[in-house]
Parts: structure tokens; sequence; C-alpha cells
């Protein structure tokens, strides 16, 4: 839960350094569906963007300069969000949402909640995030962890109380006033006229301007936090059953690093594959020693970067007990209906966008925690298939990698799809696609259609328009007209 600083920053100190040496609900077992992406449900949020003018707000040019750039990138960063379809309208985790936030507007007539809309996110970071200007995005991989509405209240809230409170109008503006003062530009020049020490000296300076910008700002979060508070408590909710979603984000990087959310050879050994990579350590390490980091939050501070999660859930609830906080993967609550969809559209975008390896991961925890089989086996299929599509065009790194950590599961699939053979993608291919066969089925023919011509070779052109014929509506055209 953050309140996002724009990037302009960022591509300006680049500049300098180098200058010194930028889903709808379904039942098991049954056809679902995809929620309308955000290049054509939201056509007219995107038109309002496109006519985005930033105002006078200051005489001093140099500062309106910042000033403006700072809103263009912010307005570029969300007309891309929705350009590139990183937004989904998904109704039910929307209804849902629009339901808790009405709630919160109701009981609380003294603040003005008028300029503001909640939207879903594609992004699998558990998060959420405030734009400033009146645009609340909830990530799909946050449902993975919240169990009740008032956990998902205490984030809403808490994002709400960001913009109410203004504190993007307030980062820029502090910003601003530290890039335009006279001690600013001093010390630049001085880093640029000296011969030694440059590079430390001038993240010194950047550290700093960091520090006033409110990107590690504890006094923001504490406040969004009060606030937040105020807000749920007043619409009925349980402020200390919400702020146990806290405790929850702590652990987000569960889902990343944890070694024990499934195992993999289990879920290979009927399949009729070779089995000898797991009986041999790999010697590969690849891009182990990398961070997890996703495209939608890495312009931005992640939740890992706020103040220390279980320290603001024992300030606001007053509570020392903190209880150890499961993975995010359990089925088992009042919440396992919104965490399926969640599931199911995040594990169709990295689908869409050839993120195979992280497909497979979060399939295989999808099952392993009782989500609908047979949905997730459908996946597995078109991801081995498309993984390889890949490797005949020379491209399954890029498909299969994941950037995952050492001694993860994540880790455990990225180097199994590094080294698998060709006909053992096409025999795990064919043996989630006949899990549970359905020749009457939209979703067993799509990934059948992709096994045929992606591994068999079958003539696309009569393969596709055999099956649109029969799916004249098809949730998986868009898909196809990509091909």
């Amino acid at each position: 839960m953050y309140c996002p600083q724009t990037n302009a920053y960022t591509k300006f100190f680049v500049a300098i350094f180098f200058s010194i040496l930028s889903i709808q609900s379904f039942a098991q077992g049954n056809s679902f569906s995809f929620g309308e992406l955000s290049a054509t449900k939201y056509k007219e949020k995107i038109a309002q963007l496109e006519k985005f003018k930033v105002s006078k707000k200051y005489d001093d040019k140099s500062a309106q300069a910042w000033y403006k750039e700072i809103l263009s990138d912010r307005n570029k960063s969300l007309q891309y969000a929705f350009k590139e379809n990183k937004v989904v309208y998904d109704s039910f985790l929307l209804t849902k949402c629009n339901d808790i936030f009405r709630r919160i507007m109701a009981a609380n007539r003294n603040y003005n909640f008028d300029s503001i809309t909640l939207y879903i996110n594609r992004s699998v970071i558990a998060n959420a995030v405030c734009y400033g200007e009146g645009t609340i995005m909830i990530n799909l991989g946050l449902f993975f962890w919240v169990d009740n509405d008032d956990e998902l209240a205490m984030v809403i809230a808490h994002e709400l109380a960001h913009q109410l409170l203004k504190h993007s109008d307030r980062k820029i503006e502090k910003s601003i006033a530290m890039l335009t003062s006279e001690d600013f530009k001093e010390e630049l020049k001085d880093i640029k006229k000296s011969n030694e020490g440059k590079y430390s000296r001038f993240r010194e300076l950047m550290k700093d301007l960091n520090i006033e910008s409110g990107k590690h700002s504890t006094y923001k979060e504490s406040e969004a936090d009060s606030l937040g508070a105020v807000l749920i408590k007043n619409a009925g909710y349980d402020v200390n059953k919400g702020a146990k979603i806290l405790l929850k984000l702590d652990n987000t990087d569960d889902i990343f690093k944890s070694k024990k959310l499934y195992t993999l050879k289990e879920y290979l050994e009927n399949t009729g594959i070779d089995l000898s990579h797991f009986n041999v350590k790999p010697k590969y390490n690849g891009l182990s020693s990398m961070n997890v980091e996703m495209n939608a939050d890495k312009d931005f501070d992640s939740i890992k970067t706020h103040p220390d999660c279980i320290k603001r859930y024992k300030t606001i609830t007053g509570n020392t007990d903190t209880a150890s906080i499961v993975c995010c993967t359990e089925l088992n609550s009042s919440y396992a209906a919104y965490k399926e969809n969640a599931m199911l559209e995040t594990v169709r975008y990295l689908y869409e966008n050839n993120s195979l390896g992280w497909c497979i991961h979060l399939s295989l925890i999808a099952i392993k925690n009782n989500y609908d089989p047979v949905v997730y086996n459908r996946f597995l299929s078109l991801c081995f298939s498309k993984l390889y599509d890949d490797d005949k065009r020379l491209a399954r790194f890029s498909g299969a990698n994941a950037d995952a950590e050492r001694e993860s599961n994540l880790k455990e699939t990225q180097d199994y799809l590094f080294a698998a053979n060709t006909a053992d993608l096409e025999k795990l291919a064919l043996h989630f696609l006949k899990y549970k066969v359905d020749t009457n089925s939209e979703d067993y023919l799509f990934a059948d259609l992709m096994y045929n011509t992606q591994i068999k070779m079958k003539d696309a052109n009569s393969a596709y328009e055999s099956f649109l014929n029969k799916f004249p509506k098809s949730k998986y055209q868009y898909l196809i007209q990509k091909k």
C-alpha cells in the first residue's frame, strides 16, 4: 500500500549521473469468463488522460518545468497502464471493492470522495496504489492474501487516506522545493567539477532527495494508517481484524521465495517424461541472485519498502501478539471465490504475456491448494505448448525465465523449464491437456488448438477458422488474433 511517486526524478538523476562519469466467478469444472481488458473497457478514461493539461502552479520557471514534467510523467504512466491492458474490468472483484468503498463513503460524509475511482490492476504483487489524482489501483495479487471484508476495507481505506490527505501533492511540492533550492544546485555543480568520489557524493545527494520526497516516509504511511482505521471504524468494520492484512503483507515474498509451495517432481512423475533432471543438482544458477520485481511495480515503492508492517499493525491495534502468517495459497476462507477469480486473471495475464515460468508456477500453486484443477491443467497444457513453440524460435529462455531466487520452488520450476528436452515438453502439453477431456468445452478445445498448431504443426489458419466458427465470440479470440 503506497502512494507512488513519478519516475521523472529517476530519469533526471540517471541523465545527470552519466554526464558526471531511466473475472467473473465460476464453479469448479465449469467454463469461466475473463474480465474485459482496459484498452476497450476504459476508452473514456483513456480519452480523459490524453486531454490532460498541466495547469500553472509556480511563477518560478524551473519549478513550473519540474511540476509539468512530474505530472506529465504520471499521466503517461496511467495512459500506459490503460492502453497496454495492465488493468482489467473484473466485475466480480471490482464490485466487491466498490461495495466496500460505498460503505466507507456513506459513513464518512465529512470527506469528499468525488474524484476517486477504483480499478483492478493485473499485477501479481500484493499491493494497492494511489496515484494522487483520484485513481486507485487494487492489484490482483492482493486478493491471494485477503480473507475477509475487514482486511480489504483496511487496504482500500489506506489508499483513500493517501488521496484525502493529498500525500502525492505534498511529495511533489517538497521534491520541487529541494530540486530548485540553491543548496541542491550548488552541490550538483560541485559534484560535476570534482575529480574523485563523484558517485558516492551523487548517491548521498539523491538519498537526501528520496527522504525529502517521502519515498520511504514513515509519517505518510502512519497518517494513512490512522485515517484509514478511522474510516473503516466509522463504516462498521473491525479495525483489529482488518489490520491483520499488514502481517500478511510483511510476508508477500513467500509466493516467490518459498520452497514449501509444491514439489515439482510429484506433478511430473506419471507423465512419461525423463525425470533424471531431478536426480542431479543443477549447476546452472542463471539469474538466481536477482530480486523478484514485476513490471507493474518496478517504478514505484513495493510494499516491502514501507515502514515495518508488524510495527504498523501494533500501532493500529495496540496488540503485541503477532501470529505467524502462512503463505497466501490457502482456499479455506470466505474469500475463496475472490482468490479463485484473482488467480484465474493472474494466470491468464502471465500466459498472455508469455511469462510461462511464472504461469506454470502459479498454476501448480493453484492445483496444490484446491483451486479448480480443470482450469489450471488447461493452462499448464497451454504453457508447455507455447514453450515448445518458443524453443523452435530460439526463444525458450525468455518464456521460461522468472528471475527466480535460489532455493525456491520458482527456481526449481524455472531450471526444469530451461533444461527439459522438447520431446518432454510435448508429453507434458498432452498430459495436462488430457485431464478431464471435454470435447464440447471452449477451454479444452482452445488448449487442444494450441497443442495441434504449436506442437503438431497443423495448419494454423484452417484450425483457427474452425475453432472460431464453433465459438464466434470466444474469450480467446484476442489471443488467436495475435498469432
